[in-house]
């Protein structure tokens, strides 16, 4: 039985649908697929304060090296653009062609990504793509976003935020939300995700999920 966990933080945006979510700067970047574009929102106005293009925006988002990185098209691509100008400087390839990539995010530790149909994240070398690891999860992942020893997931059929231990490399806690959550990500104390249903950028605080 999923806890639940009310909304600290609702923030409504001009959207139709709503994919990735990541932190960069000091914006709250979130991609929508009708209009094709990235936008720059600032979590303490709710204004959106910069938008890029980009083209067959698909699921999740996140930053690499100083660059956007977001799942692009029917093939799942990942296309790294410049934040500022919106320039293409990179795409790699989905690793697992004809698989459903719908989770993304880039740590130290490398790239995870997590397929819908699989139930299944990967952690990968984005210097080539190899495999480090694999982690079976017990729902299929709409987004993701990793903190410290955790691994945060969208579940979002059944409308709940889940957490994975990667040490003990298992599901641990599942969070009853507000909406259908997509994109996932954490700024340090609240996780955040995109209510793809209402529209809304929303804020859940998941006690214990930083580690000393």
């Amino acid at each position: 039985m999923p806890f639940a966990a009310g909304t600290v933080r609702d923030i409504p945006v001009r959207a139709f649908k709503l994919c990735g979510l990541t932190w960069f700067g000091e914006f709250l970047w979130f991609s929508e697929a009708v209009s094709n574009q990235i936008m720059a929102l600032d979590p303490h106005t709710g204004q959106v304060e910069h938008r890029i293009p980009c083209p067959e925006v698909c699921t999740d988002l996140t930053t690499l090296d100083g660059y956007l990185l977001q799942v692009c098209g029917s093939q799942r691509c990942l296309r790294g653009l410049n934040p500022a100008t919106g320039e293409e400087v990179t795409e790699l390839p989905n690793p697992r062609p004809g698989n459903v990539l719908r989770g993304l995010e880039a740590t130290r530790h490398g790239l995870w990504l997590g397929y819908e149909d699989l139930r299944l994240v990967e952690l990968r070398d984005p210097r080539g793509m190899g495999l480090i690891d694999t982690f079976p999860i017990r729902y299929a992942p709409a987004g993701l976003t990793v903190s410290d020893s955790f691994l945060v997931y969208a579940d979002y059929a059944n409308a709940t935020i889940n957490v994975y231990d990667l040490d003990e490399r298992r599901d641990v806690a599942a969070y009853s939300v507000a909406g259908n959550p997509t994109g996932v990500t954490w700024d340090g104390s609240r996780i955040w995700y995109c209510d793809h249903g209402t529209l809304q950028l929303r804020a859940i605080e998941v006690p214990g999920i930083v580690r000393g």
